[in-house]
């Protein structure tokens, strides 16, 4: 991984003025800082701001883990920008995939909501019910360690069997099969007649678009992590208005 902002990485960024490029975020931890509970996310008003700007001048997509109802109320984009439920709610996918989903997040909830009784007296772990995916948080539990084995165990009991991808003090339960943030991506490439995309996210559930094997696909990501399969990084979050200065800058050529 090289820096977004070395010589190579605004080599790079300046050529995404070279063709007309989606550019793609990832809202928690991307976008906006990550906090103790989902309702407390925050974008600040300069990199709503920009990202507006942004969106006035190139195809701009929110690609979150967040539901698309859930999303628009933290991000006045419109809804048009935004794909939810780590790109189950996205473009192309079919009724009947989301309907099922429902159905087998709805089970999966029943069953955990019944092996939860070790768990509640911890107060800093929960379940977030996205409809679609379920996500299952412990960043403010008094001890990460049993919480994230509790969570775990009871995973293993539930059928069918979820894809898990873990993120960051949360794991996230999608059934298996369904899309993915990289099927979206390229999803809306296709869709809106795109040969390149850039893409920007933070955590595990970004590797789904980090490991394409497409070069038409420019990929960061927030934090420097050497397992990961993004070509660049950023150092921190609060980079983020500094790319989308640059992002908007090359696109008003």
């Amino acid at each position: 991984m090289k820096y977004l902002f070395s010589d190579t990485g605004k080599q790079v960024v300046e050529s995404l003025s070279f063709t007309r490029t989606l550019y793609a975020f990832d809202f928690d931890g991307t976008l906006a800082p990550i906090v103790s509970r989902p309702e407390l996310a925050r974008v600040s008003q300069e990199t709503e701001k920009l990202l507006h700007e942004l969106a006035s001048c190139a195809p701009v997509l929110v690609i979150s883990g967040r539901s698309v109802a859930d999303l628009s109320t933290h991000i006045k984009l419109g809804r048009k920008h935004l794909i939810g439920n780590h790109g189950l709610e996205g473009l192309g996918v079919k009724k009947e995939t989301i309907a099922k989903s429902q159905i087998i997040c709805q089970k999966w909830l029943s069953h955990l909501k019944n092996m939860w009784e070790p768990l509640e007296n911890d107060a800093g772990s929960f379940i977030e019910d996205k409809k679609y995916s379920l996500a299952l948080h412990y960043r403010k539990s008094r001890n990460k360690k049993r919480a994230r084995i509790e969570f775990f165990s009871r995973i293993e009991k539930l059928r069918p069997s979820p894809r898990v991808i873990l993120g960051k003090c949360v794991m996230n339960l999608i059934p298996a099969g369904g899309p993915h943030k990289g099927v979206a991506l390229l999803e809306a490439m296709m869709k809106l007649n795109l040969k390149c995309a850039f893409y920007i996210g933070d955590d595990d559930t970004d590797e789904d678009v980090f490991s394409l094997p497409d070069n038409r696909i420019i990929t960061a990501r927030i934090g420097l992590k050497k397992d990961s399969q993004a070509q660049f990084f950023l150092k921190r979050q609060n980079e983020i208005n500094n790319l989308l200065r640059r992002l908007i800058k090359v696109n008003n050529k």
